[in-house]
């Protein structure tokens, strides 16, 4: 990368320094005004090291930023958009995914999914295996939302069960114990 770059009317010749300005005000994300910024001062005649000092970052950043501005113009105070990491299940695999899910768990087994039961699944239908909370995430994108049981059903009878523990004898366990608790996936409406 060069360290003479135009300034003045010569940097951004198709821009003026009045439509940066306006540029700046309506932006309201941190990096992008101050990548306007730079060009604003670079379009006023100033040098790298004057803009450096002035708003307080390197005379590297002053240089990467007007390159930006030289390649792509007013865009340049936006990032470019980045792909990341491919996903590892493909869009065929989430479908299907999807649809074993919605025709619920084997027979013999809880009627509702566990993140543990995907997470199982998974591993065993792709190979893949997942955190919990990446399961979660992905359950998500499907379409499911996670659904904790009631310590209390709503049409709970409160004077059967008082009478079921008087007459049943030995209390039980605290089944409330947070080791009890589950957490089950249910599906969204359909998308």
């Amino acid at each position: 990368m060069a360290w003479h770059l135009p300034r003045g009317d010569e940097f951004l010749p198709k821009l003026s320094v009045e439509e940066l300005r306006q540029s700046y005000e309506r932006e309201s994300g941190g990096w992008p005004k101050i990548r306007l910024l730079v060009a604003i001062k670079r379009k006023e005649g100033q040098s790298m090291d004057a803009i450096a000092e002035q708003l307080q970052i390197s005379r590297t950043a002053v240089n990467e930023t007007l390159h930006r501005f030289q390649e792509r113009g007013s865009s340049a105070k936006d990032d470019e958009k980045r792909s990341g990491r491919p996903r590892k299940l493909s869009q065929k695999q989430l479908k299907n995914l999807r649809k074993t899910l919605v025709s619920g768990p084997r027979k013999g087994t809880n009627v509702l999914w566990t993140t543990r039961m995907i997470m199982d699944l998974v591993k065993r239908e792709h190979g893949l295996v997942y955190t919990t909370r990446h399961v979660r995430r992905l359950m998500h994108q499907l379409g499911f939302s996670i659904q904790k049981p009631r310590p209390r059903h709503y049409k709970t009878d409160i004077v059967k069960q008082a009478h079921f523990k008087k007459t049943s004898g030995k209390p039980s366990e605290n089944t409330e114990s947070m080791a009890s608790r589950s957490f089950f996936w249910t599906s969204a409406p359909s998308r």
